[in-house]
This record gives structure tokens, sequence and C-alpha cells, in this order.
């Protein structure tokens, strides 16, 4: 029998390797841009951005999802997936092409229906990729896929980056993606390959969309709802903050998106092989829970406690009013990837159903919040209403995963998530204490603590046994 555990770990370094530098790579190209363009600029990108990531979820439907927790899966269930998401993305795009001047006289944005007919075209190209990409992660070979990303990002952000430079403005951060997405489809028919068949089987669909149809319509909940504050502020907050949100949440996303991409992913892989064993699957599913949460916290507080350094130091003073929408997607961050880490018991389960039932409900509380916020035409509310959304969702999700998952110890990841939370506020007391007693000329000084905060939040988790030497080795230990 292979050693998962060993393949976990080598499969979870490269795709650590890989996302890394991937954002790496974009947080970089994105400093430029950001120096290069106006908040405006970005502030169209993300309007046009929302109708992109919700066509998105459509044409993947979940069924990648679906394809990675099959075991047995064939050539007749990859060549049906394959099928079916090049069918699809063609209609979304055809739809999106006749919609777009509607959508432009909407927001009253010039040229909006061009900017979303070019940028649409990375649906048809994605749906060249996806299953080219699943075969990989079945067999976890992250180097691959990481080697292939870095590639075709590098290439479209020098490209991206020149674009910008000459003047083009939204154009350079269309092209970045669709340059980006381009490549990389070409890169694995080339390197991976097509499919041995190209046939589509009713009944792999049926057995596979029973998987993926509620996985799709829970994405497209929680993916439309997370990008609908483009929209809202776009429409009745001008473009500026749209904008000032749109690279706040860049910013915050890039290190809590370092976890999310490569611990989810690789995680869900590993646990779908352990779901046969209760007692390994329980260890293992504990052991990653309290890493990932001690990690995630230090990230969101560090986010949060040095927004403004942050801010200035990468983008300028002209972004400097993206600080407040920073400070609250932080908090926000640390329920939501506590939320996406036990959403993986569903899906290991194959109870993707509850995701659905459970997304209608917290976007309905999503939805009043951001009808106050509208109503009241207050960013304040509107922004803490999203906090308030991500917290109540959390406990939630906990609740109804704890329903499938029979842990001897069912609210250990819920206390490990207090210990942190707790660690960051004595953390935020003493940060402030300290800071009121020496004042620097230049706020970027305050970037000399940060090493004061990051030890003391380990060695408070170290006294409450939740960050220990241990860690060093977890995954090595996982493969026992």
């Amino acid at each position: 029998m292979k050693d998962i555990g060993g393949k976990f770990k080598l499969g979870l370094i490269w795709s650590v390797i890989g996302q890394f530098g991937y954002l790496l790579i974009t947080f970089s190209t994105n400093i430029f841009l950001a120096r290069l363009l106006s908040p405006e600029e970005f502030g169209v990108i993300g309007i046009a951005t929302f109708f992109i990531v919700i066509s998105k979820v459509l044409t993947e439907s979940g069924l990648s999802g679906a394809l990675v927790r099959k075991i047995d899966a064939n050539d007749s269930d990859f060549s049906t997936i394959f099928l079916f998401n090049v069918v699809v993305s063609i209609f979304l795009y055809i739809l999106l092409f006749l919609l777009s001047p509607k959508i432009e006289i909407y927001y009253d944005i010039t040229n909006l229906s061009y900017y979303l007919r070019v940028l649409g075209l990375v649906l048809i190209i994605n749906s060249f990729q996806l299953i080219q990409n699943v075969k990989l992660i079945k067999k976890l070979q992250y180097k691959k896929i990481s080697s292939y990303s870095l590639f075709s990002i590098s290439i479209s952000s020098i490209l991206a980056i020149i674009i910008a430079h000459l003047g083009y403005g939204v154009w350079a951060l269309i092209f970045h993606q669709l340059i980006n997405s381009l490549l990389l489809s070409l890169i694995y028919w080339i390197r991976e390959r097509g499919l041995n068949s190209y046939v589509f089987s009713i009944t792999s669909f049926k057995e596979l969309y029973s998987f993926g149809l509620y996985t799709t319509l829970s994405s497209i909940l929680n993916t439309g709802f997370d990008n609908i504050y483009h929209l809202v502020l776009g429409k009745y907050f001008g473009l500026i903050q749209t904008g000032l949100y749109y690279q706040a949440k860049k910013l915050t996303e890039i290190p809590v998106g370092v976890v999310k991409s490569t611990t989810l992913g690789v995680v869900f892989a590993a646990l779908s092989n352990k779901q046969d064993d209760a007692e390994k699957f329980d260890e293992m599913y504990n052991n990653i829970v309290r890493l990932f949460t001690m990690v995630v916290g230090l990230i969101c507080l560090v986010v949060f406690l040095f927004s403004k350094e942050i801010i200035l130091t990468f983008y300028g003073e002209k972004w400097l009013d993206a600080d407040f929408y920073m400070k609250v997607l932080a908090i926000s961050s640390f329920f939501y990837m506590q939320e996406m880490f036990n959403r993986i018991l569903f899906k290991v389960y194959n109870k993707t159903q509850r995701i659905f039932v459970l997304e209608i409900l917290k976007k309905s509380i999503n939805m009043i919040t951001l009808l106050v916020g509208v109503y009241y035409m207050s960013i304040d509310l509107l922004m803490y209403g999203f906090l308030l959304t991500n917290i109540v969702s959390y406990f939630i999700n906990y609740y109804e995963s704890r329903k499938i998952y029979k842990s001897d110890n069912p609210l250990l990841e819920m206390i490990y998530a207090f210990y942190v939370i707790a660690t960051a506020v004595v953390v935020m007391v003493l940060y402030n204490v300290v800071g009121n007693l020496i004042e620097f000329s230049s706020i970027l000084y305050n970037l000399y603590f940060l090493p004061l905060v990051i030890i003391s939040y380990v060695v408070l988790l170290s006294i409450l046994n939740v960050a220990n030497l241990k860690d060093l080795r977890l995954l090595t230990n996982l493969k026992r």
C-alpha cells in the first residue's frame, strides 16, 4: 500500500512552494500595477470580476472535487466532465457576451461591455485545463502543478506590467488574467496531453453530479456574496471605494490565500484516502486543525495590526484609505478559513447537500446586513455586517459538521479557535500599550514591533499547549 502520509507531506511541500511562489509573483505584479493605475481602474476590474468568478463556478460545477474524491475514477468519468465543462463554458460566455451592454448601462461605466467580453474568454480557456489538473491532484503531483502555474503567471505578469506602463489602464489587468489562463492551458495539453477518449456517459455524469451539484450551488452562493461587495460599492459608493476594497481584499488574500491554497486541497485528498479508517482519520484531522488554526490566527493578527504599514510599504499613500477594509477583512478571514477547513468534512463524507442548505441560511443573514448597509448608505455598517456574517457562519457550520463527524472530542477544534482568539486579543493589548509608550516619526517604524508580536503570540500559545516543538514534525507523524 502506498504511503499516504509520505505523499501528503511531499504534496504539501510542493503545494506550499508553488502557491507561495504564485502569490509572491501576483503580489509583486500587483504592487507595480497599483502604482501605475488608479483606484478607479481597479474598481472597474472589481465589478467585471464578479461576473467572471460566478461563471467560473458554474463552469467547474464542483465536479473536480467529485473526481478527486472518487477513488476509481476512469476515462469515461474524465471525458464526461471535460465535455460538460467545455459546453457549459461556451454557453455562459455567449450569455455574458449578450448581457454585457446592459451591465454597462446599469453601472454607467464606459467600455465595460468590451472589458467583460474580452475577460470572459477566460471561461472557455479554463475549461481546457481542469481535467489535467484533477489528474495531477489525485496523484498528489503538486510539483508539476506548481511548476506549470509559476511559468504561466510569470510570463503573464511581465506582459501586464508592460501593458500598464504603456498606458492601457484596465486592459493590463484583463490581459494579465487572459494570458495566464491561455499559457497554463497550453502547458497542460502539451505536457500532460489530452484524454484517451471523448465520450459523454450519462451514468458517470449522474454519479459525479450528485456530489458536484450541491457543491456548485453552495459555491455560487459563497462566491457570489464574497464578491458582491464590488457590485454594491461600485453602484452606491463609487469606483474609488470599490478599488480600495478590491486592493484591501487582494492584500488580505495573499497570506491567507497561501494557507488556503496549499492546505485545503491537499488535506481533502489525504483525508479522502483515510475515510475508511476512523482512528487514523481522527488523529490526522485533529493534528492538522490545531496547526492550521494557529497559523491562520497569526496571519490575521499581523494583517490587522500592521494594515497601514503594509499598504504604505507596498502601494503608497494613495491607497491608505483601504486600511479600514483590511482590518475588517483580516478578522473575517480567520472565521472564514476555519469554516472552510471543517467544510472538508462534508465533502469527505459526501454530505455536500448540507453545505448548500447551510449556505442558504448563512447568505440570508448576509443579505440582511447588505440591505442595512445600503439602506443607511453606510460603509461601516456594510463591512461590520460582513464580519458578523462570517462569525455566525462559522458557528453554524461547526455545529452541523459535528453531526457527521463523530469525534471523541467534538469541541476540540472550537477550543483551539478560542485559545487563538484570546491570545490574539492579549497580543493586541500588549502592542497598543507598548506603542503608546514609544512614538515614532513614521508609522513604518511600527514594523519593528513585528518580532515582538510573533514571539508573544507563539509563547502564549505554547503556555496553552496549542503550539509546541512537535508541530515541526507534524507532517512526518501523519504517515503513521
